[in-house]
Formats: C-alpha cells, structure tokens, sequence
C-alpha cells in the first residue's frame, strides 16, 4: 500500500507506538472501503475507454494536440488506479 496514505498518521502520531496504531486504523478502515474503490476504478477504466475513442477521430483539425492531451490523461488516469488499488 502507498506510504501516501499515511502522511495524515505520520503528522499526528506523537510517537512510533502511535503511529503504528494510526496506521493499522487507517489501512482498515482504506481496505474496508471496497465498494468505493471499486466504482471509482471502473469509472476510471470508462474515461480510459473514452479517451481511446477520441484519439481515433482524425477529421478535427488540431487531431496531434488532441492525440497528445488524450495521452497525458490516460497516464495520469493509470497513476490514480495504481494509486486506489489498496495491495
């Protein structure tokens, strides 16, 4: 799991028992969370799909811009899966 998750934690914890504690919470409570992570990875995975479409659309004028836009937001659409699936 992502060390981001549990910057929070790290900032309130007082001491390493604490944090420890923090931390063994949030991952609970973050893996207890299935249901929103799962409708938040398959509307992820449908604007990837979307944005697949668009790149096949050659009849706009500025198609390379659009092309390279489409790109850059899979990327980061990807990093926000990788990012959610709580391993």
């Amino acid at each position: 799991m992502d060390g981001r998750w549990f910057k929070e934690d790290r900032a309130e914890a007082k001491d390493a028992r604490e944090l420890d504690k923090l931390q063994q919470e949030s991952e609970k409570a973050l893996k207890n969370s299935t249901l929103f992570q799962r409708r938040l990875e398959r509307i992820l995975n449908e604007l990837i799909d979307s944005s697949d479409r668009d790149d096949e659309d050659f009849s706009k004028s500025n198609w390379q811009l659009i092309h390279a836009a489409n790109i850059s937001r899979r990327k980061v659409l990807r990093e926000i899966i990788k990012l959610i699936q709580l391993k």
